[in-house]
């Protein structure tokens, strides 16, 4: 088994390809023009790098904040990469409140993307029929009766709950962009 690994001018592996003897020289032949060595072991994109016509495994990472140079061959604290690190962990954070749940006089509700359709829906019906009651399971299985102006209601807190959920994610956007260490970033949570 023989394995071709394809790089950059730098060193970063951008695919691996592996297989018998026959199917690499056919390889060889579609790709003469790209760069890459051939190896006996297949390496991962994400942990080697090549240097001087051979794989090397990088040094452990310190950090979650820091990005693998290259040209150093060493990680690194990248400011722009750690604040886009950390902008994602709370975009993530944001998503899982927004669609997790949220409470209405003492009720729980859903509010994945299917029950905010479904509440919306209800609020709609309710601002049609004022005499509307409806039968409503809760984020505990259980059951509850609303009527209309409840509905509206429930609708209004929804609503907020979404908001509220953006306003925090762009307060923290904030609080990310002035960052300027890795010290500021960690302070920085949902």
């Amino acid at each position: 088994m023989k394995t071709m690994v394809f790089y950059e001018d730098n060193g970063r592996i951008t695919g691996v390809r592996s297989g018998d003897e026959e199917s690499i020289n056919a390889e060889i032949e579609l790709h003469k023009d790209e760069q890459f060595i051939l190896t006996e072991k297949a390496p991962d994109y994400i942990n080697y790098y090549v240097e001087s016509g051979d794989v090397f495994r990088k040094p452990d990472q310190q950090s979650k904040y820091q990005e693998f140079n290259y040209q150093t061959k060493q990680w690194e604290f990248s400011l722009d990469y750690s604040r886009n690190l950390k902008w994602d962990e709370i975009k993530a954070a944001r998503t899982a409140q927004e669609f997790g749940s949220f409470e209405w006089g003492g009720y729980v509700f859903q509010c994945d993307e299917v029950s905010q359709r479904r509440i919306q829906g209800a609020v709609q019906l309710a601002m049609l029929d004022s005499t509307l009651t409806l039968d409503w399971t809760l984020a505990d299985n259980t059951v509850q009766t609303f009527t209309a102006a409840e509905f509206e209601s429930i609708g209004q807190e929804l609503a907020a709950h979404v908001s509220q959920c953006h306003e925090r994610g762009r307060i923290l956007r904030q609080e990310i962009d002035a960052a300027t260490s890795e010290q500021d970033l960690e302070a920085i949570s949902w």
